[in-house]
Parts: structure tokens; C-alpha cells; sequence
């Protein structure tokens, strides 16, 4: 086998070769594609603009009336809860001159019930409190400063103070009006 070599092509020095036109074409088929590229993504932006446009006009359009005019007043809504804040009061026997008063902390919880009396024998009753789920709790600190206070659905209610030391408890049953205040204190048991 034989090779056959190619006359080598004889290039002045002010002609363009073979190696700067394909780097010429390559330049441009770049710029081209940037071309190419700009406007795909200045089309693309137009899209979504106009899709948004779209949809903005497409809620304005099927909205009510009613939804687009403004109100001229607020209105107020209506009391739904009413309110009961009272003490528990502090469990102590014989106050003592010159010493401070005793702080018993406790706990006032809220169930939706009444009190009622049930016979257990001939001529006895018992005390029977309702026991539904706790709506409400707060725990008390301070018998002398510290008040609770539920906001509480209309309705019959119990509040239960039981004391954090001892096995002590007092109970009052409350009604709670919509938009009021009820004041109680728990009925101290102790003194």
C-alpha cells in the first residue's frame, strides 16, 4: 500500500486559512445561538407575564359584585362568650396577730354541669358534681392578689378550687349570660 501525500496549500500572509474560517464559523454559529436563546427566554417572559394578566382579570371578571364594593361600616360581631373572674380563697384556720396572712395556691377548673343532690339512704344525700370533661383550668398563686378569670360559652357551669396541699376542695355553680360578667369567689371552706 502507497500513501499519496496532499500538496500542502501555500497561504500569503494576508489570506485566511483553513483553521480561521472554521473558527469564524464556529463564532458565528455562537452568536447565533445566544441570539437563538435571547429571544426563547424574552418569549417565555412575555408568556407568564400574560398568563398572569390573565388570570387577574379572569378573577376580577367572576367575582360577585358584593366581593368588589367596599363596606362602609365594620360590624361588630356578636358576644358569643360571657365572663367569670372571682378568688379562691386561701385555706387557713385561726389567723395569728402579727404574722401574714397564709397563701394556699390551688387550682379552679370549669365544668359545663350543675350541682345536684342524690338519696343514698333514708333521710341522706349526697353531693353529686358533674363530671364532664374540664373546659377550663388556672392554677392560683396568690389567694389575696390573684384572681381567675374564664370566658366561657353561655350555660350552667361548676368551678372547683382544690388546694395544692391537702386533699381540701370548694365548689360554686355559676350561669354564664353571653356579653356579662359574673363575679364569684369560691366558698372558703377552711376557716
Amino acid at each position: 500500500m502507497s500513501s499519496i501525500a496532499l500538496p500542502e496549500a501555500e497561504h500569503t500572509a494576508g489570506e485566511a486559512g483553513p483553521r480561521s474560517d472554521a473558527q469564524a464559523l464556529i463564532a458565528e454559529a455562537r452568536a447565533h445561538a445566544r441570539r437563538r436563546r435571547l429571544k426563547m427566554a424574552a418569549a417565555l417572559a412575555v408568556a407568564v407575564v400574560m398568563s398572569a394578566a390573565g388570570v387577574l382579570i379572569a378573577r376580577a371578571v367572576t367575582g360577585t359584585p358584593a366581593a368588589m364594593q367596599p363596606h362602609p361600616r365594620a360590624v361588630a360581631a356578636p358576644a358569643v362568650t360571657g365572663f367569670v373572674t372571682g378568688y379562691l380563697p386561701a385555706c387557713f384556720g385561726v389567723a395569728l396577730p402579727n404574722r401574714p396572712l397564709p397563701v394556699t395556691p390551688g387550682t379552679v377548673t370549669v365544668v359545663r354541669g350543675r350541682i345536684t343532690s342524690k338519696p343514698v339512704g333514708p333521710g341522706t344525700w349526697r353531693i353529686v358534681y358533674p363530671n364532664g370533661p374540664v373546659l377550663a383550668r388556672e392554677h392560683i398563686s396568690d389567694n389575696y392578689t390573684q384572681t381567675f378569670r374564664f370566658a366561657l360559652p353561655p350555660g350552667q357551669y361548676v368551678l372547683e378550687g382544690s388546694y395544692d396541699a391537702g386533699n381540701i376542695s370548694t365548689a360554686i355553680q355559676v350561669t354564664v349570660t353571653a356579653g356579662k360578667i359574673a363575679r364569684v369567689s369560691l366558698p372558703s371552706i377552711c376557716m
